[in-house]
């Protein structure tokens, strides 16, 4: 019965991937319209928005004074990982980035061992490096990789990411799953409403953006944030941080298949066979027992 709840719960992730590894590309496509911060912003807040309309009465109910901390602890976190990974973006490659943005899996373990005093079996290790090898295959394969000042955002988005994953499942056995989503897409989405105003921003008149760019905003939005945060957060309430992050790594293929389907980017061989590694090491996670119990106060 376990071994079937942390197969159901990894597929959360697994979906949530799949949903952001699609939006990836249409993002690329939606922000070329919008100044960058408020389009950030107008996205979570929308996502936030969705959420609270939705499950209103679950949200509201979940609002328990020992909620504040650790929500505002994690959003927090979530804000600061969001717009680090996506600053990066202008300092270095994608390919490099990508293969940064996968670190939370190096990460997670230590955090495991210090934050919830959980030490990690070694078998645990195996599909660790299995998935850091087929990662860099695949977004690091066909080119160099330097070390820079994107690269050094990428890897502290990547650190912010991993406590993300490591305090969600720590404290979610003690919070409403729906309130942390709603609460993480709003103070990120009200942290980038501020940047956008420091920086001068203004949104575009709504008759100048074209159809497809509300429709990228939207699916954003929605799929992207609201739905997205909800599967994380259940599936953090049951899972190990290390396992999710694990799982979490299937986003660079999602994302390079949607980009092939959407912007007709094509990987070369060595990129399919990291897609292929990075795949097998999620399956062999997911079928080793699950390690949520034993965690210590």
């Amino acid at each position: 019965m376990k071994q079937r709840s942390s197969l159901f719960y990894g597929s959360l992730i697994l979906i949530q991937n799949i949903l952001i590894g699609i939006g990836n590309p249409i993002a690329k496509y939606g922000m070329s319209s919008f100044p960058f911060f408020l389009y950030v912003s107008v996205r979570f807040l929308m996502g936030c928005l969705f959420l609270v309309l939705i499950f209103h009465r679950r949200i509201f109910a979940g609002m328990k004074a020992s909620f504040w901390k650790p929500g505002t602890l994690i959003s927090a976190l979530t804000a600061g990982a969001y717009i680090l990974g996506t600053l990066t973006f202008k300092y270095t490659t994608a390919t490099s980035a990508g293969f940064l943005f996968a670190l939370p899996v190096i990460f997670t373990p230590f955090l495991m061992r210090f934050v919830s005093k959980v030490k990690i079996a070694k078998e645990k290790y195996i599909p660790i490096l299995v998935v850091v090898a087929g990662t860099y295959l695949l977004c690091c394969g066909n080119g160099g990789f330097v070390f820079g000042p994107g690269e050094a955002m990428a890897v502290a988005s990547s650190f912010l990411v991993a406590c993300v994953f490591e305090f969600s499942s720590l404290h979610l056995g003690h919070m409403e799953p729906l309130l942390l989503a709603a609460y993480q897409a709003g103070l990120t989405g009200a942290v980038c409403l501020v940047l956008g105003i420091a920086n001068n921003e203004a949104m575009p008149a709504f008759t100048d953006v074209p159809a497809a760019a509300w429709g990228a905003l939207l699916y954003l939005g929605i799929g992207c944030t609201g739905i997205s945060y909800c599967l994380q957060n259940f599936a953090l309430s049951r899972l190990d941080s290390t396992k999710a992050a694990l799982i979490m790594c299937s986003q660079p293929v999602f994302t390079a298949a949607s980009s092939f389907l959407l912007l007709d980017e094509r990987m070369a061989g060595l990129q399919l066979t990291g897609a292929a590694i990075i795949m097998a090491g999620i399956i062999y996670a997911n079928v080793m027992p699950e390690q949520k119990t034993g965690r210590t106060t």
